[in-house]
C-alpha cells in the first residue's frame, strides 16, 4: 500500500462499543427516543410546491462589501454540504444524556457514544436522507458522501444549479482587498425540507486567517548563556502549571490521542522536528497527517502554515508521548479549518481537539452558529474535549474586521469569538507574568543559564496578570473575553464567585500564558508571514535563532490553546479515561467550592483586557474591556490551572480500578497494491502483567465501516509487554486520500477497554499537472511604485496552490528596486498582484501595503510594524524568498521553505544608477509594456517564477521588462 505511515499510533483509551444504552431518564421522551431509531420527518417526495426562506443563512460579511455581480453559471462549486438538524425531542434527549455524562453520580458518567450509536439515536431517518438525495440528484447535483453520523450530505454542482435549487445567485464580492463569492440573499428551500435543515455550507469561500504576534526585538524567556535572559518553552510551561507532578508519575500522554486542526500543510521534518529536538522530549514520529476528503490537494498557506507548526510544537511539547493527528484541509478555497474540525468530530479521531482559529461572532450567520454548536454537542457526547482560543483582541473580537460589513462602532463594541463562544467548547484566555518576575539572570523564579540549549529554566509558578500588551504600534493584543450575544448561559456557569448576572454564555473559561514579551514563546517555522522587519527570513535557521541570529518570539492564545489541549490528553491518561467530553461543568463545579477553587486554580486578580487609549480602533478603554477580580471574570475566566491538583480533584473514573490497556498498531506489509497485514498488539499498559490473560475479541473498522466485529485473540498468548499479537490483513482502500483504521477492545472485568486509530494515506495527495505564468511589462518612475497582475494558468488538471518569487541579474549597482507580492483582487487563488517600488519608494511609507493577515483571528496573532514594508537593504535579499542560504530546506514532502505566497523582497539591479525622485510615467499605478520609454530610460529583465507550494517539481517562469524613467 503506497504512502502507508508506519508510525505507532495507539490512541484513546476507551469508547462505548455497545449499540445501546439503558434509559438514562424516566421521562417518556427519553425512553422513546433512546429505544427507537429516528422517525422519518419528510413525508413523501420533495415536491417544491412551496418554498421557505432559511433565515439568516446569508453571511453578514458581505453586507457592505462591493457586489461585483453573479458568478458565471458554469462555475463549479465543490463540497456543498446540507446539514440536518435534530428534532425537538432528540435535542431534549441529548441534553439529558450530556448532563448525565458529566454527573459523577450517574451510571452514565463518562460513558461515551460511538459515532454509529450517536447516528442511530440522534441522526435523521434513512428515508429522510434518501428523499433529500433524490431531490439533490433531480436538481443535477452529484452526491459526494453522507457523513458517518448521518447528519449531513456533501454534494457538488455549478453556480447555476445552486441558484435553481436554493433560490439565490452566488455573487462576487470585494472586501478587504480580496475577491470572494457568497450567496446574494438568504437561501430558500422546499417546504418539505425546511424543518430538517440546519444550514447549507460551502456556498462561500471566506476562510479564517491567523496573524501570529511576533516579537521583532525579542526579550527571551528561554534562558540564554550570553545574556542570561529568558525564553519560554514547553518544559517551562510544565513547571509553571505543575505538570511535572504528572510527568514524574509516568503520565506523558502515552496511549492518548490529540487532534490539531488547521488549514495549511505544515513542516514537521524541519521546523517542528528541530523545535522538538531542542525544546521538548520525544520525536515527530507520533505526528500523523490527515487531509480532509474533498478539500483538494495538499497546499501551503502563509500564516496558516505557521499556525499549524506552532500548534503541533506546543501540543506535542506538552503531551510528549501522545499521538498527534494533524487534521487539515487542502487547496480548495471553500474548505477551511472548520471543515477539519467537523471531520475530526465525525470520524471521532481523538478525544481532545485543539483549534486556534476564531471568527468574530457578529460575522457568523445564526444558522452557521447553530449548526456548529450542534456538532460540538455531538463531540461532547462522544467524549471529545474541544479547546479553542478565546481571541487576541481583548473584549473586542470584531476590531480587526475593518471591511467586513461592520461599522467602526461595531468593531469597537464588546464582542467574542466563535467557536470559543459555544458552551460545548472550553475557551482559553491569556495571562502574562507579573512585572518584575522575568528579569534577566537568576532569581527566585529563574535559574541561571549554563548551556545554550537549556530547555527549561523556570523554577516555579510565577504570579500572573491579564495578558495585555496592546500599544499604538502593535494594536490590540490581549486575551479575549466577554459575553456571547447568541448562546444562552449554561447552567454550570453559575455558583462561582464573580459570575455576573445575565442570560448569555461567558468566556473565557480558563486562561494560560499567552504573552509576546512578558515573557514570550520560542517557536520554529518557515512561514514567511512570521518574518519581521529586521530582515528575518526563517525562524530556527541559525540554531534556535532566526536567520539574523535573533531568537524569534511570539505570543497569543494560539499558544495557550494547544498547551491546554496537551494537558487534557495527559489528564486522560492519568485518569485512565476515554476522554473528558465537555470539561466545563467539572471545572466550574470545582470552582464553586472554595477549597477546591483555591487548590486547582490560580485566581488572577490584576490587569484588564481593555485596549490602551493610544491603540488604533480603541474606544474609551473603560468601555472596552474587563478587569480581573477575585473569582470569575471575563478577562481570565476561572484563572490559570494547577494541573497536578486538578488531576487529584477530578471525580474518579469508572475504569479507575481496572488495569489500563493500550493497543499498538504497526504495518508489517509492503508498499504494494492489494491486501496489507497490520500487526495489532493488545495488552495491559503497565508491565509486568504477564499473568493477566486477555479475554474476548477486538473489532476492526476502516473509515467508519466495520471490517471485522469479532476478531478473536490467538490461542497462544503473546507476552511481550504483556499483550497478545494479532496479524490482520485488510484490503487497500480504493479511494486515494487519508484513511483511518480503528481497532477497539471492549475490555473485561479486569482490564479496561481501549481503542486505537491508525492514519495512513493512499495515492498521491500532492498537486499534479502543470501551469504557465504570465506577467505584463511595467514602467515605474524613479522614487515611485507600480503594480501589475500576475497569474498561473493551470494545465493537465493542476489544482494546487502557487508560491511566487522574483529574480534579476545583479552586479555592483547601488540603487534599489523593491517589491512585494500581495493578494489578487480576483477570486483566482493562483493570481496575485506584484507591486514594485524604485529608489526612495523603498525607504518610505507608500500606498499599496500588502494585505494584512489580521482579517479573522486565530488567537496567536502576528506583530506587524507600522513603518513601510518596502525596506532598504544592500545586495540581493529575498525576504521570505525562495533561496535561503543557497538551498531548499528539507521538508516532510517536496515543498518550498519558506513559502512565497506573500513575499517582500529587495533587488539591486546592475546599472540602475538611480538618484532622487525624478522621471515620468508609472507613478503610483505603474504601467505596461505598451508605454514607450522616454529618453534616458533604463530597461531591465526580471524573471517571475511560480512553484507549487508542496510539489516543488511543478514550476514555471516568465520574463518581463521593468522600465525605470
Amino acid at each position: 500500500m503506497k504512502h502507508l505511515r508506519r508510525v505507532l499510533l495507539p490512541l484513546l483509551t476507551v469508547a462505548l462499543l455497545v449499540s445501546s444504552l439503558p434509559s438514562f431518564s424516566q421521562t417518556p421522551a427519553s425512553q422513546t427516543s433512546f429505544s427507537q431509531t429516528p422517525e422519518p420527518r419528510i413525508k413523501g417526495p420533495i415536491t417544491e410546491a412551496s418554498r421557505v426562506v432559511l433565515s439568516n443563512s446569508r453571511t453578514p460579511r458581505v453586507h457592505t462589501a462591493d457586489d461585483l455581480g453573479a458568478l458565471s453559471s458554469e462555475t463549479p462549486i465543490p463540497g456543498i454540504t446540507l446539514v440536518f438538524k435534530r428534532s425537538a425531542t432528540q435535542e431534549a434527549t441529548l441534553q439529558e444524556l450530556l448532563s448525565a455524562q458529566q454527573n459523577p453520580a450517574s451510571p452514565l458518567y463518562h460513558q461515551w457514544l460511538t459515532p454509529e450509536t450517536f447516528a442511530t439515536r440522534f441522526g435523521v431517518a434513512d428515508q429522510d436522507i434518501a428523499a433529500t438525495q433524490s431531490w439533490l440528484v433531480s436538481r443535477g447535483f452529484h452526491i459526494d458522501s453522507v457523513s458517518r453520523s448521518r447528519d449531513r450530505i456533501t454534494f457538488s454542482g455549478t453556480a447555476a444549479q445552486v441558484q435553481a435549487a436554493f433560490g439565490t445567485e452566488l455573487h462576487h464580492y470585494r472586501t478587504e482587498g480580496e475577491l470572494h463569492f457568497a450567496p446574494a440573499a438568504d437561501l430558500t428551500l422546499p417546504a418539505e425540507l425546511t424543518p430538517v435543515t440546519a444550514a447549507v455550507l460551502h456556498l462561500s469561500d471566506f476562510r479564517p486567517k491567523p496573524s501570529i504576534k511576533v516579537q521583532t526585538h525579542p526579550h527571551p524567556d528561554y534562558t540564554t548563556l550570553a545574556t542570561q535572559t529568558h525564553y519560554l518553552g514547553p518544559q517551562d510551561i510544565a513547571t509553571m502549571y505543575d505538570l511535572n507532578t504528572l510527568y514524574s508519575s509516568g503520565f506523558t500522554g502515552s496511549g492518548q490521542g490529540l487532534a490539531v486542526v488547521g488549514q495549511s500543510d505544515a513542516d514537521t521534518t524541519s521546523a517542528v522536528s528541530f523545535f522538538k529536538g531542542n525544546l521538548s522530549p520525544g520525536s515527530i514520529g507520533n505526528i500523523s497527517f490527515v487531509l480532509v476528503p474533498g478539500s483538494g490537494v495538499e497546499a501551503i498557506s502563509p500564516g496558516d502554515e505557521g499556525e499549524s507548526e506552532i500548534d503541533l510544537e506546543y501540543s506535542s511539547g506538552i503531551a510528549t508521548e501522545a499521538n498527534i493527528f494533524f487534521v487539515h484541509v487542502g487547496a480548495n478555497q471553500n474548505y477551511d479549518v472548520f471543515d477539519a474540525l467537523a471531520f475530526t468530530i465525525d470520524q471521532n479521531i481523538a478525544p481532545v481537539i485543539s483549534i486556534s482559529y476564531g471568527v468574530c461572532e457578529s460575522l457568523m450567520s445564526a444558522t452557521d452558529l447553530d449548526q456548529g454548536n450542534a456538532l460540538f454537542e455531538r463531540a461532547a457526547a462522544q467524549g471529545q474535549t474541544i479547546v479553542a482560543a478565546a481571541g487576541d483582541s481583548g473584549s473586542t473580537a470584531c476590531v480587526d474586521f475593518t471591511s467586513s460589513g461592520l461599522s467602526l462602532t461595531q468593531q469597537q463594541a464588546l464582542s467574542v469569538s466563535y467557536p470559543a463562544d459555544s458552551p460545548y467548547v472550553t475557551a482559553i484566555g491569556g495571562t502574562q507574568m507579573a512585572t518584575g518576575t522575568f528579569a534577566p539572570g537568576s532569581s527566585q523564579y529563574w535559574s541561571a543559564a549554563n548551556n545554550e540549549n537549556l530547555s527549561s529554566s523556570l523554577l516555579s509558578y510565577v504570579p500572573e496578570g491579564v495578558w495585555n500588551e496592546g500599544s499604538s504600534s502593535l494594536g490590540i493584543a490581549a486575551g479575549g473575553g466577554g459575553a456571547s450575544t447568541h448562546f444562552s448561559r449554561p447552567t454550570w456557569q453559575s455558583a462561582v464567585p464573580g459570575i455576573p448576572s445575565g442570560a448569555y454564555r461567558l468566556l473565557p473559561d480558563v486562561a494560560l500564558q499567552s504573552s509576546i514579551a512578558s515573557p514570550g514563546f520560542l517557536f520554529c517555522s518557515g512561514d514567511p508571514s512570521l518574518t519581521n522587519s529586521q530582515g528575518e527570513t526563517a525562524s530556527c535557521a541559525n540554531g534556535l535563532g532566526g536567520s539574523n541570529t535573533n531568537f524569534p518570539v511570539a505570543g497569543g492564545t494560539s499558544f495557550a490553546t494547544p498547551i491546554f489541549a496537551g494537558l487534557i490528553a495527559i489528564l486522560n491518561q492519568a485518569q485512565q479515561e476515554t476522554g473528558q467530553g465537555n470539561i466545563n461543568p467539572i471545572l466550574y463545579g470545582l470552582a464553586s467550592n472554595p477549597a477546591s477553587y483555591a487548590a486547582v486554580f490560580h485566581d488572577i486578580v490584576s490587569g484588564t483586557n481593555a485596549c490602551a487609549s493610544t491603540t488604533p480602533s480603541c474606544a474609551a478603554p473603560g468601555e472596552s474591556g474587563y478587569t480581573a477580580t477575585p473569582g470569575y471574570d471575563e478577562a481570565t475566566g476561572l484563572g490559570s490551572v494547577d494541573f497536578g491538583q486538578l488531576a487529584k480533584a477530578l471525580p474518579s473514573s469508572p475504569t479507575t480500578n481496572l488495569v489500563p490497556t493500550t493497543i499498538r498498531i504497526n504495518s508489517v506489509g509492503t508498499d504494494t497494491p492489494g491486501d496489507i497485514a497490520v500487526q495489532i498488539t493488545v495488552g495491559p499498559a503497565i508491565s509486568p502483567v504477564n499473568a493477566v490473560a486477555l479475554t474476548g475479541s477486538i473489532s476492526v473498522s476502516l473509515d467508519g465501516t466495520v471490517l471485522n466485529p469479532l476478531l478473536a485473540f490467538p490461542s497462544t498468548p503473546y507476552y511481550n509487554d504483556g499483550g497478545q499479537l494479532i496479524t490482520f490483513p485488510f484490503p487497500q482502500p480504493s479511494t486515494p486520500g487519508s484513511h483511518l483504521l480503528t481497532i477497539a477492545y471492549p475490555g473485561d472485568a479486569t482490564l479496561s477497554p481501549s481503542i486505537a486509530t491508525y492514519a495512513f494515506q493512499v495515492g498521491n495527495l500532492t498537486a499534479t499537472g502543470s501551469f504557465t505564468v504570465t506577467a505584463a511589462n511595467i514602467t515605474v518612475a524613479n522614487g515611485s511604485q507600480g503594480s501589475i497582475p500576475i497569474s498561473a494558468t493551470p494545465a493537465g488538471g493542476y489544482s494546487g496552490r502557487v508560491a511566487w518569487s522574483l529574480a534579476a541579474a545583479t552586479s555592483t549597482g547601488t540603487s534599489e528596486v523593491c517589491y512585494f507580492i500581495s493578494a489578487s483582487t480576483t477570486n483566482n487563488p493562483n493570481a496575485a498582484t506584484l507591486n514594485i517600488g524604485v529608489g526612495s519608494a523603498c525607504t518610505r511609507v507608500v500606498s499599496g501595503q500588502p494585505t494584512s493577515f489580521r482579517t479573522l483571528t486565530s488567537h496567536a496573532s502576528s506583530r506587524r510594524e507600522t513603518s513601510s514594508k518596502w525596506r532598504s537593504t544592500p545586495g540581493i535579499v529575498i525576504y521570505a524568498g525562495l533561496l535561503v542560504g543557497g538551498s531548499f530546506f528539507t521538508r516532510r514532502r517536496r515543498r518550498l521553505s519558506p513559502s512565497l505566497w506573500l513575499a517582500v523582497a529587495f533587488i539591486t539591479i546592475a546599472g540602475l544608477g538611480l538618484s532622487g525622485c525624478g522621471g515620468s510615467g508609472g507613478g503610483s499605478s505603474g504601467g505596461t509594456g505598451n508605454t514607450t520609454p522616454p529618453p534616458n530610460a533604463s530597461t531591465y529583465t526580471l524573471t517571475l517564477t511560480g512553484t507549487d507550494s508542496v510539489n516543488t517539481a511543478i514550476k514555471a517562469s516568465t520574463n518581463f521588462t521593468l522600465t525605470v524613467n
